[in-house]
């Protein structure tokens, strides 16, 4: 990918932005994806409801960007490619149902969280260079990923506890208490 020319904070928030936007887009990919192979319920509805949220949200995204008079750059978000690829090297190794979901719910977890930490970042970036109608759209993409991320920490004590029970689940405990 081309370097952009980056002089002020606005070339840096809106490298940023279109960052988020990238990401945003590879995790609906890894959403709908993740959305197939995944038997539990409640979490195939929670990785279609991230998917429709996802796609707003870059939505919103977008938006920001042509206020500030720009069009998103052509970046990759590299942090939520490699959530992808870390996903995607479980899925390789034919885990069972159970270590799957397992799998896509810390992917789940750990991409809230890179997500949150970016929209914290651009919603402070936007206050402070005075765009408020842009702080406040992007305010509205944080609280959704901080609601996302409580509904997906839900799912994944469940799922945790659900594994705890499993047949090798405490095959390191084990091997260590009867050295």
């Amino acid at each position: 990918m081309a370097t952009m020319s980056m002089k002020t904070p606005q070339d840096l928030f809106i490298h940023e932005l279109s960052d988020i936007h990238s990401g945003e887009q590879i995790v609906v990919q890894m959403l709908e994806q993740a959305q197939g192979m995944v038997q539990h319920p409640q979490l195939q509805e929670g990785l279609r409801m991230h998917a429709e949220q996802s796609r707003q949200q870059a939505r919103r995204v977008e938006q920001v960007i042509q206020m500030m008079g720009a069009q998103p750059h052509p970046v990759e978000c590299h942090a939520a490619k490699g959530l992808m690829q870390s996903l995607m090297e479980v899925v390789a190794s034919d885990p069972s149902p159970q270590v799957l979901e397992g799998a896509v719910v810390a992917g789940a977890m750990k991409t809230e969280h890179l997500e949150i930490a970016g929209y914290t970042g651009l919603v402070e970036k936007a206050r402070a260079m005075g765009q408020t109608e842009a702080a406040q759209l992007l305010q509205e993409n944080l609280q959704e990923e901080m609601q996302m991320l409580q509904q997906v920490e839900q799912i994944a004590t469940q799922l945790t506890q659900q594994m705890a029970a499993m047949p090798g689940a405490n095959a390191a405990a084990q091997a260590s208490a009867s050295s």
